[in-house]
């Protein structure tokens, strides 16, 4: 009987432990696109920045260093350098801020994806990283994380973000969400023909107090024997799907004390999910 509750126990630490790495793995590789488009755009600034014209200036120089003064003063193109070089430094500046802008996005994702990691690592769905930050920064990080995720088709973004004030968020964990839904949502308008597909994000505060997010898209939509499973662990519609977004952003949204609850009116009508955060009644009042 031991030997049988050994092997038991056995097979149900690796299935746990399978249920950790594909959910690391699905949250990971969901900001890896994220990642990936930043990476990609800091690469083409760099292999098309116009800097590389410094060193055609230099060159330029160099070849009359004996008679810089007259250059500069009387040859047509010396003439014109001055003006080209402020033009470049203009340029310059302005590709410099967009690369510094796309890293602080590309660090972002790598401080997400450290973590997811470090959470799974020491079982700690439990430990919380809490931050005060502005709720439409937070849909704003979710939105250019998903980026990768939305470029196969035009995607109506809409958000309705009501005039909240800064609140104790745990970061990651709404992140986790955010982006699951986000992905979810550009799933459920692939294949929409028949309107503009839309994604539309809600936020206020509610009586409780609790922060309601509403990330509602216009496709697909969910029948009713479907919306009973959702949530549940391994439950998919797609082929290639696994099941674990959905139930890995329930289990984040009660980790926190709240919710991640669904509403369509059926096949074709689209969905809304609801995620609830219950807040401390100070903070609400800040």
């Amino acid at each position: 009987m031991s030997q049988v509750q050994a092997e038991l126990n056995a097979k149900s630490r690796q299935a746990g432990m399978a249920e950790i790495a594909t959910t690391v793995l699905h949250n990971v590789g969901n900001i890896l696109n994220s990642v990936n488009v930043s990476a990609e755009l800091v690469s083409s600034q760099m292999r098309t920045s116009k800097a590389q014209g410094l060193g055609k200036v230099a060159q330029m120089l160099n070849e009359h260093i004996n008679d810089l003064s007259e250059f500069l003063t009387r040859d047509n193109k010396g003439k014109m350098l001055p003006d080209y070089l402020l033009k470049l430094a203009e340029v310059v500046t302005a590709e410099q801020q967009g690369i510094i802008e796309e890293l602080g996005q590309l660090t972002k994702g790598i401080d997400h994806i450290k973590t997811i990691v470090a959470a799974q690592q020491s079982y700690a769905v439990a430990v919380s990283v809490v931050e005060t930050i502005p709720v439409s920064e937070l849909i704003d990080d979710a939105l250019r994380m998903s980026a990768g995720a939305r470029v196969r088709q035009e995607v109506i973004v809409v958000k309705d973000i009501a005039d909240l004030p800064l609140l104790s968020l745990d970061r990651h964990r709404v992140l986790l969400i955010l982006m699951n839904l986000i992905r979810n949502a550009n799933q459920a308008l692939d294949g929409v023909v028949d309107r503009s597909p839309c994604i539309t994000f809600n936020a206020a505060l509610a009586d409780g107090p609790v922060l309601r997010i509403t990330v509602t898209d216009n496709g697909n939509g969910i029948t009713p024997e479907h919306l009973t499973r959702i949530f549940f662990h391994g439950f998919t519609t797609r082929k290639e799907g696994h099941g674990f977004g959905l139930h890995s952003c329930a289990l984040a949204a009660q980790e926190m004390g709240g919710s991640l609850t669904v509403h369509s009116d059926g096949a074709g009508q689209g969905a809304t999910f609801i995620l609830e955060i219950p807040l401390d009644a100070q903070q609400s009042r800040e």
